[in-house]
């Protein structure tokens, strides 16, 4: 019974294997496939760690400009303080270039209107007064911004007096008229004297030639105050004694234009 079963077995096992067992053209193919499949991969792979690896390096790139850029603009921004400031400098020196100019202009159209004023004063001066002038008893001298008119003492006082002569007296009053109308300017009495002492009944009252010197102008000042009319807080002396001489005074004519009484029409300072 056994043996009679055998064959059955054999039979049965045999179409098991066959059943089991795969071509070996198919396999062969599947190998390939996978082969390929896993060139593929490795090749995918690749390209994917290429693409990361530029990925990278753009993004290193790009932190890169950015640092840069950001470099740039704090440098701009450094920039842009210092031109704000600049600017702002520049508009306050411009502003004070302005300023400086309009005063400029301003004093400049001042001093021509002074120069203007004076010139007036002396041609008013001139003709009221133009043969004392002749005479050389009066000298006018016109500056930038002043007008002096220079009196020796002779005009205005009688020898050894203090009192001002009415010669001295018409002629103050014609140069009041001038001076009055125009009150814009100061008017200053300079009184000057030459080296030599005083004398004796002189010395009783003016110790030295500053008090006869002041004396004199103060004299001119009140006289230009009660007599003429001249606001007193135009007026104003002073005294130099023998310090400042036009002329030598080792001659008579020299020392004679030293003593002089000068008045002086000037801006208020």
């Amino acid at each position: 019974m056994m043996t009679s079963r055998l064959p059955l077995i054999l039979l049965l096992l045999t179409g098991m294997w066959g059943a089991s067992c795969v071509p070996r053209a198919q396999y062969v193919e599947t190998e390939n496939r996978l082969q390929v499949a896993e060139t593929q991969l490795q090749e995918a792979n690749r390209r994917l760690q290429a693409l990361e690896n530029e990925k990278q390096e753009r993004l290193e790139h790009c932190e890169a400009q950015r640092e840069k850029l950001q470099a740039d603009l704090d440098a701009c921004k450094e920039l842009n303080a210092q031109l704000s400031n600049s600017i702002k400098k520049l508009a306050e020196r411009a502003q004070k270039w302005k300023l400086q100019l309009e005063k400029h202009r301003s004093v400049v159209y001042l001093q021509d209107q002074v120069i203007k004023l004076l010139d007036d004063t002396r041609k008013s001066i001139e003709s009221s007064l133009k043969d004392r002038i002749a005479a050389q008893g009066i000298e006018l001298v016109e500056s930038e911004d002043q007008l002096k008119v220079v009196l020796t003492d002779r005009i205005l006082y009688d020898p050894g007096s203090l009192e001002i002569n009415e010669e001295g007296q018409k002629l103050l009053l014609a140069l009041a008229d001038p001076f009055k109308k125009e009150k814009q300017f100061h008017i200053v009495v300079e009184g000057h004297s030459d080296n030599l002492p005083l004398s004796e009944s002189l010395k009783q009252t003016y110790p030295t030639n500053w008090e006869l010197s002041a004396a004199r102008a103060a004299s001119v000042v009140r006289f230009l105050q009660w007599t003429c009319g001249i606001e007193p807080e135009r007026l104003s002396l002073r005294a130099y004694s023998s310090n400042r001489p036009v002329a030598s005074n080792a001659t008579e004519k020299g020392r004679r234009q030293n003593r002089r009484i000068e008045i002086i029409l000037e801006p208020p300072r």
